[in-house]
């Protein structure tokens, strides 16, 4: 009798333990991100939803934060930070030297396959920290409407610089087009030229590490971009009956064209549904080259985790194959970081919006490095000032490469 007890209790024990066992193969893994629209937010809870399927082993805690910034800073400073969370092109300088990313060398599937500009601005010295989830582009929005009244054809894979003054300058002076209305709403962002600076040939800085920021080259494109607005062919968006930006502006059919994101198009389809437009590539410079710039925003793991292994498992089944298309399919403007989705993006935004993708092949991230904040105010200012008319871009960029170079001799 004692021994059939003694065999019961072992096998109690032996059951117990077995749950405990099972219990602590659960992994919980705490994840933060940002609220945008409703429907990107249902299409990220469907993504963890699908991974948790996957993976009964993992139970995700998923927090969409409209406050997701302070949220995420105060984390990092209390030094109890989630397991993964996203991470904008911007603050990935900071973050990277606060040291709360942990690198994604060998960790990340198929880096291959993540356009190059993308995974680029999320690396340092070769190395990938997170894996970018999806991006935008720059690209021309022009008013077909305003074109044909003019006269004007619209634009082409050949258009030039020239071909885009040409048509703004013909359309601000043609008469039968309305008074007030412009030949291209110019934002005085440097977010907005920057790409035309990136497509004469420019890099801010050389292999020296000191500024060509005022080469010919760079002068000639801010040149460009404000003579729109010098030359009284185009006009900042404020100055467009009080528009708050190039797509309001553009929307109401105050400006023939204007440089702007995809993340316009709903915007224009639900404000503007009556509006007849279309888009192409930003025009080739004088060197014989397109620029566009990319706005991006990467899933990353916490160098802090005691899960890496889990985490990075969601990371890339969040930013692989089949991530990038459940992203390319979901609806919003944002398009996949994986060229394999690109057309599935495409099949359910439109055909006509092609040349987003296309900057994707040569888009740059306008990231300026850590510890050049007086640069970056600097640079804020003068492209103001320029726009404006209030200093020549000659004088503001020979302004800004000086802060530049005293910087980088300082950290020399």
């Amino acid at each position: 009798m004692r021994k059939v007890f003694v065999l019961a209790l072992a096998l109690v024990m032996a059951i117990s333990m077995s749950g405990l066992v099972a219990a602590q193969d659960t992994v919980t893994l705490q994840v933060w991100t940002g609220s945008s629209s409703d429907a990107e937010n249902a299409a990220k809870e469907a993504q963890i939803a699908a991974f948790e399927e996957a993976n009964p082993n993992i139970d995700v805690e998923l927090l969409i934060s409209p406050d997701y910034g302070t949220q995420i800073q105060a984390s990092f400073a209390s030094g109890d930070y989630p397991d993964v969370f996203t991470v904008g092109q911007f603050d990935f300088p900071s973050l990277l030297d606060s040291g709360v990313l942990m690198s994604g060398e060998g960790m990340i599937e198929n880096p291959e396959g993540v356009y190059p500009s993308l995974l680029d601005a999320f690396s340092s010295e070769g190395t990938a920290y997170c894996v970018p989830k999806d991006f935008s582009t720059l690209a021309l929005f022009y008013n077909k409407d305003l074109f044909d009244a003019a006269g004007v054809e619209y634009p082409t894979a050949e258009w030039t610089w020239d071909d885009m003054y040409a048509a703004a300058e013909t359309i601000a002076n043609s008469d039968a087009v309305a008074d007030g209305v412009t030949g291209f709403s110019a934002a005085a962002d440097r977010n907005r030229w920057l790409g035309f600076l990136y497509g004469n040939g420019v890099d801010i800085a050389g292999e020296d590490g000191m500024s060509t920021v005022n080469s010919p080259e760079a002068v000639a494109a801010l040149e460009f971009y404000s003579s729109f607005t010098t030359n009284g062919v185009g006009a900042r968006p404020s100055d467009l009956e009080g528009s708050g930006w190039n797509g309001e502006a553009f929307g109401r059919g105050l400006a023939a064209m204007t440089i702007e994101g995809n993340w316009a198009i709903g915007y224009l389809e639900n404000d503007f549904p009556e509006l007849n437009w279309g888009v192409a590539e930003v025009p080739l410079s004088p060197a014989g080259e397109r620029g566009t710039l990319t706005f991006t925003e990467c899933w990353a793991v916490g160098a802090s985790t005691e899960h890496p292994e889990e985490a990075w498992a969601l990371v890339n089944f969040l930013t692989g194959e089949a991530g990038a298309m459940s992203v390319a399919t979901a609806g919003f403007g944002v398009m996949p970081a994986r060229p394999s989705a690109a057309q599935a993006w495409l099949d359910a935004r439109g055909a006509e919006y092609e040349p987003f993708v296309s900057g994707a092949e040569y888009a740059v991230a306008p990231v300026f490095p850590l510890g050049y904040g007086d640069f970056t105010a600097a640079f804020d200012e003068g492209t103001n000032a320029v726009i404006a008319g209030e200093q020549t871009p000659q004088e503001f960029l020979d302004e800004v490469a000086e802060i530049w170079n005293e910087i980088t001799e300082e950290n020399m």
